[in-house]
């Protein structure tokens, strides 16, 4: 387990806390047990636990990835008190992931753009990075093929080479996979991307100059180039 958690958490309390005990019960000699350990879905297991106490018998259960309870070691028949503080905080991480995972399929974006998302979820910033670091580990996000796809989305839509660039730094990828992403661009005809929508925007080309100034600035806050502009006044003419 990192350094990120703090575990001086007395266990008497955090087990008062979850209900287990009353004010005047003690764990000086507490009994607390894994009893079983299922699979829940391809990368979840659920710990099942039992904690004994002068006032009674409790059940608690955590859900956590398979990696963090291969992690912990964990197996049936009795634990150490200190572990419960370790089986919440990587159930929280579990639900984390599975919060990520729901975010991505739904609205797929770059790993800060999702640890944004989580953590105005209400999840705290380590399980979130815990969390991030376990999509990587499954393979489940790669940020490079992410932001040349959406790169290649936004040259369909008729984006210049340079809003393109802003928007994905805008979108928190990262500077490798920006890299990628415009490399893929290599091969678009922004030129006839920009007489396009040229076409689409303004019918033909006017001859007054102020209307045709307004035109290229149109068009350089759509991010093309001066060069690109030319090119596509020279394909409609």
């Amino acid at each position: 387990m990192s350094n990120k958690i703090g575990f001086g958490r007395d266990p008497n309390e955090f087990l008062k806390n979850l209900g287990y005990g009353d004010s005047n019960s003690s764990l000086d000699e507490p009994g607390i047990r894994i009893t079983s350990i299922s699979a829940t879905g391809g990368d979840k297991v659920t710990i099942k636990v039992l904690v004994s106490t002068p006032s009674g018998r409790e059940d608690a259960e955590f859900t956590v990835m398979n990696v963090h309870a291969d992690k912990l070691g964990l197996e049936i028949g009795e634990i150490d008190e200190e572990l419960i503080p370790e089986l919440e905080y990587y159930a929280d991480v579990a639900r984390a992931y599975s919060s990520a995972c729901s975010s991505f399929a739904f609205s797929p974006s770059s790993l800060r753009s999702l640890s944004k998302k989580l953590i105005q979820k209400g999840f705290e910033r380590d399980v979130v990075s815990d969390a991030i670091e376990a999509l990587r580990g499954k393979g489940a996000i790669n940020e490079s093929e992410l932001a040349i796809r959406r790169a290649q989305l936004l040259s369909e839509k008729l984006w210049g080479r340079s809003k393109i660039l802003l928007k994905l730094h805008e979108d928190g990828f990262d500077g490798g996979a920006i890299s990628c992403a415009m490399s893929a661009l290599d091969d678009v005809d922004f030129a006839s991307n920009c007489a396009e929508l040229i076409r689409k925007r303004f019918g033909a080309i006017p001859e007054e100059r102020r209307e045709l100034d307004k035109i290229y600035a149109s068009l350089s806050r759509m991010g093309f180039s001066s060069s690109d502009i030319r090119a596509a006044m020279s394909l409609l003419q």
